[in-house]
C-alpha cells in the first residue's frame, strides 16, 4: 500500500509540474528560457518544504497524519493555482513581454505554497517508510518509487493526455486521486471530522469546475471569446474584435483575419523578385493569408507547412470563402510537420521560400533565423530562387537595440547567400538569393502589372515608395556598419537574445537582475549557514556534492531540452517524455545505488567520486554530440535525447542514494530532508542560472563545457571536506 502511495506521489509531482508549466507558458508566450525560472521556483520551494517536517513533528506517529492531510491540501491548491494563473492573464496587456523581475517574482509567488507542500511530502514519506522498513533504506525506497511514478506520469502525459484532455480536467483528476490517497492513509482511524473535511474539499473542487469557464473569459475581456484548443504543441485561442478574427498561440497574437495589410507584403515582395515563381514553399502556421496572395502569381505548386493540424481545424469554420478556396486549390499542398524537418526530408527545388512566423523571442522562432537554417534553405532553392523573411524594425529611426537585432539577421543572411536585399519599414523585409536580385522599380512594377495582381495595400504607389533606392542603400550601410552584431547560430542564438533585449527595453527593468542576485545570495546563505536551523550539519560534505550534482544535473537537463527544441521544434509536446527519461534515470540510478547499501563507507566514497567524474565527462561528450544531431531523423533524435537524459538522471539518482548511506541512521527524517533540500536547491540554482545567465553568455555548447568545470570544482570541495573528516 505504501509503495503505491509513494508511486502516486511521483506521478502527482511530474503531472503537476507539466500542467502548471503549460499554463504559465501561455502567460510568458511560450518562451523556453522561462522553463529555467519555473523549475527553479519549483525546486526552491520544494527544497524548503522538505526541511519543514522535522521542525513541526514532535511525535514519530504524527508523520502519517500530516502526510494524509497534506494530500488533502494539495488537492485543493492545485486547481486553485491553475485558476489563479488564468485569471491573472487579464492583468497584463496583450503583447506585453513580462520582464525578468516580473517573471521571477510572479512564478515564485504563485507556485510557493503548492511546491512547499509537495516538497514536504518527501520527508514525511521517508518518515512513514522508516516505520515499515529498515531506516537505512527508507529514503532510497521513497526516492525510487517517486522516480518510477514520475516516469509513468511523463509518458502518460506525452502520449495520452496532452492534446486530448484539458489541463484543468487533469488537475481535478489528480486532486481526486489525492483525496483517495488521504482516505487510504487514515482508513484505520478515520474520524467524523476527517469525513466532513473531505466532503468540503469535494464541494470546493466542484465549484472550481463550474467557475472555470468564467475564469477563462477574464483573459479575453477585451475580446469576444470564440474557442480555445489545447493542442499538443501549444494552446490556441480564437477571439473576435468586431469583424476581425484573431488567433493567439500561447498567449501571443499569431494572425488576424481578414488583414490584407499584414499578409500582402510578405507574399508579393519575394514573388515579384522572382522571374517565374512556379514552385513555392511557405512556412508558418499563420500563413493562410500569404497562401491566398501567393496563388495570385499562378504557381504550379505551393507547399505549405503547418506544425499542428489543430491550427487549421480551429480556423476553418470562421474563414472567408476565399481563404477556404486557397486551402482547396489544386496547387496547394499542406504538410503538418515542423518546417525544418520538412526541409531536411525534401528533395524539391523552389523558386521562392517564404518564412512567415510571429516575432516571439523564443528558441522555437529563432530556429528560422540561424546560419544552419539558411544553409538548409539554400540547398532547396533554385540558382535564382528567392528566400524571404521579415523582422521587427522601425520605419525611420533604429535604436541601438533594434539595429543590433536587424544587423544580426542581415549578417547571418550575408554569411550564406550571395545577395541580400532589405526593404525598410516597421517590419523590415529581407530578400536573399544564391544569385543577384533585381529590385529595380521598373522590373517589380512590370511583373506586378503583367501578372494582373489585385491587392488592397500592395499597390504601385506603395511599391515605388518602398523601393526608393536611397532609403534601402542607407539601411544596408547602417546594418553593415553596426558593430558587435554576431552571426546567429543554432547553438548560440544571439538573434534571439537581441530580440529579447529589444522587448525587455520596452517592458522590463534592471531590477530583474537584482531580483536574481538577491535570490542567489539568500539561497546560498540558507544552505550553508551552520548557525541557522536549516543547515546541513552532520552531512555537510555529502550535501555539498549533492548540491553540485543537482546543479549540474538540472543544468544538463535544461540545456538538452533547449537543444531538442532547436533541433526538432517539438519540445512542448515531448516535454513529458523527456522529463520521464530523466526520472527513469533517477529510478534506475536509485535502484543501482541501493545494491551497494552493504558496501563500506570507503567504497561509497569512491562511488561518489566516480559519479562526479562521469557527470563531468557527459557534459563534454554532449557538447561534441549536439551539432551532429541536426541532420538526424526525428526518431533518431528522440532515442538519443532520451538516452542522454536517462544517463544523466541515473548518475544523479545513484549519487543521491549513495550519499544517503554516508549519513547516520539517526533522525532519518531530518537527514533525508537536508539531503533532499541540497539536491533540490542545487537544481533550483542551476535552473535559474542556466537559462537566464549561463546559456545567454556561453551559448548551448559553451554552457555544457562550463558544466564539466563546475562538476570538477564540486568534486574538489567534496574531497577536501572528506579529508578533513578523516575518510
Amino acid at each position: 500500500m505504501h509503495n503505491f502511495i509513494f508511486l502516486y506521489y511521483g506521478f502527482l509531482t511530474i503531472l503537476t509540474q507539466l500542467v502548471a508549466f503549460r499554463e504559465l507558458s501561455v502567460l510568458f508566450y511560450g518562451n523556453e528560457l522561462f522553463l529555467g525560472t519555473f523549475l527553479s521556483s519549483w525546486l526552491f520551494w520544494a527544497g524548503l518544504g522538505s526541511l519543514l517536517p522535522r521542525r513541526l513533528l514532535k511525535k514519530e506517529h504524527s508523520a502519517a497524519a500530516c502526510f494524509s492531510y497534506a494530500f488533502l491540501a494539495i488537492s485543493l491548491l492545485f486547481p486553485a493555482v491553475i485558476l489563479l494563473i488564468r485569471a491573472s492573464k487579464g492583468a497584463f496587456a496583450f503583447g506585453e513581454f513580462i520582464g525578468p523581475a516580473g517573471t521571477t517574482l510572479y512564478t515564485f509567488s504563485v507556485m510557493s505554497l503548492l511546491c512547499f507542500l509537495i516538497g514536504g511530502q518527501f520527508s514525511l514519506a521517508c518518515e512513514v517508510a522508516s516505520g515499515k522498513m529498515k531506516k537505512d533504506i527508507s529514503m532510497g525506497r521513497v526516492y525510487l518509487c517517486e522516480a518510477l511514478g514520475a516516469v509513468i506520469g511523463g509518458v502518460l502525459f506525452t502520449y495520452v493526455l496532452i492534446g486530448s484532455v484539458p489541463t484543468f480536467i487533469i488537475a481535478l483528476a489528480l486532486s481526486l486521486g489525492c483525496i483517495f490517497i488521504s482516505l487510504g492513509l487514515s482508513m484505520k482511524k478515520i474520524s467524523a471530522g476527517k469525513i466532513l473535511l473531505i466532503l468540503a474539499v469535494l464541494a470546493i473542487l466542484f465549484i472550481n469546475f463550474k467557475i472555470e469557464p468564467a475564469v477563462n473569459r477574464i483573459e479575453w475581456k477585451r475580446y469576444q471569446f470564440i474557442k480555445q484548443k489545447e493542442a499538443r504543441n501549444n494552446t490556441l485561442s480564437l477571439v473576435g474584435l468586431g469583424s476581425i478574427k484573431n488567433i493567439f498561440v500561447d498567449g501571443m497574437l499569431s494572425a488576424s483575419f481578414p488583414n490584407p495589410e499584414g499578409y500582402e507584403s510578405p507574399a508579393h515582395w519575394p514573388l515579384l523578385a522572382s522571374g517565374e515563381p512556379s514552385n513555392i514553399l511557405i512556412m508558418g502556421d499563420a500563413s493562410l493569408g500569404v497562401l491566398k496572395e501567393a496563388l495570385k502569381h499562378n504557381p504550379k505548386r505551393i507547399d505549405y507547412t503547418v506544425l499542428d493540424e489543430s491550427f487549421i481545424n480551429l480556423l476553418k469554420p470562421y474563414l472567408e470563402d476565399e481563404d477556404i478556396s486557397a486551402l482547396k486549390n489544386p496547387a496547394t499542398h499542406i504538410h503538418y510537420v515542423d518546417s525544418r524537418i520538412f526541409i531536411r526530408n525534401n528533395e524539391n527545388r523552389y523558386d521562392a521560400v517564404i518564412v512567415n512566423i510571429p516575432e516571439v523571442p523564443n528558441l522555437k522562432a529563432n530556429r528560422f533565423y540561424t546560419k544552419e537554417f539558411y544553409n538548409q534553405i539554400k540547398s532547396i532553392l533554385k540558382p535564382s530562387g528567392i528566400f524571404a523573411l521579415s523582422a521587427a524594425s522601425s520605419e525611420n529611426y533604429l535604436s541601438m537595440r533594434t539595429r543590433m537585432f536587424n544587423a544580426s539577421v542581415y549578417r547571418t543572411l550575408k554569411s550564406v547567400f550571395k545577395a541580400a536585399e532589405v526593404i525598410p519599414g516597421d517590419t523590415i523585409t529581407f530578400l536573399s538569393s544564391p544569385s543577384a536580385i533585381d529590385m529595380q522599380k521598373d522590373t517589380i512594377l512590370g511583373r506586378f502589372n503583367e501578372r494582373g495582381i489585385f491587392s488592397h495595400y500592395f499597390i504601385p504607389s506603395y511599391i515605388e515608395y518602398k523601393l526608393e533606392p536611397r532609403r534601402r542603400v542607407e539601411l544596408k550601410k547602417l546594418l553593415e556598419e553596426t558593430k558587435g552584431a554576431e552571426i546567429n547560430r543554432d547553438f548560440r542564438p544571439t538573434t534571439c537574445y537581441y530580440f529579447t533585449n529589444l522587448w525587455l527595453n520596452k517592458f522590463a527593468s534592471p531590477l530583474g537582475y537584482l531580483t536574481w542576485g538577491i535570490f542567489i545570495i539568500i539561497a546560498a546563505l540558507t544552505i550553508f549557514n551552520k548557525r541557522r536551523s536549516l543547515s546541513f550539519s552532520g552531512v555537510r560534505k555529502e550535501a555539498v556534492l549533492i548540491f553540485v550534482l543537482g546543479f549540474i544535473g538540472i543544468k544538463l537537463e535544461l540545456i538538452l531540452l533547449l537543444a531538442y527544441q532547436i533541433i526538432s521544434g517539438y519540445v512542448y509536446w515531448q516535454l513529458g517524455m523527456l522529463f520521464a527519461s530523466f526520472m527513469s534515470g533517477l529510478f534506475l540510478g536509485s535502484l543501482s545505488g541501493n545494491q551497494f547499501k552493504r558496501a563500506s563507507r570507503q567504497r561509497h566514497f569512491i562511488f561518489m567520486v566516480i559519479l562526479s567524474l562521469i557527470i563531468a565527462g557527459l557534459s563534454v561528450c554532449a557538447a561534441y554530440l549536439l551539432p551532429q544531431l541536426l541532420y538526424l531523423s526525428t526518431v533518431q533524435n528522440i532515442i538519443i535525447f532520451t538516452a542522454l537524459l536517462t544517463l544523466i538522471g541515473a548518475v544523479v539518482g545513484a549519487a543521491f542514494v549513495i550519499a544517503g548511506f554516508l549519513i547516520s541512521e539517526e533522525e532519518i527524517m531530518a537527514k533525508a530532508g537536508s539531503l533532499y533540500a541540497a539536491d533540490l536547491w542545487g537544481s533550483a540554482l542551476g535552473a535559474i542560472l542556466s537559462t537566464n545567465f549561463i546559456v545567454p553568455i556561453f551559448g548551448i555548447l559553451g554552457a555544457l563545457n562550463f558544466s564539466s568545470v563546475i562538476a570538477l570544482a564540486g568534486l574538489a570541495v567534496f574531497l577536501i571536506l572528506s579529508r578533513k573528516a578523516g575518510i
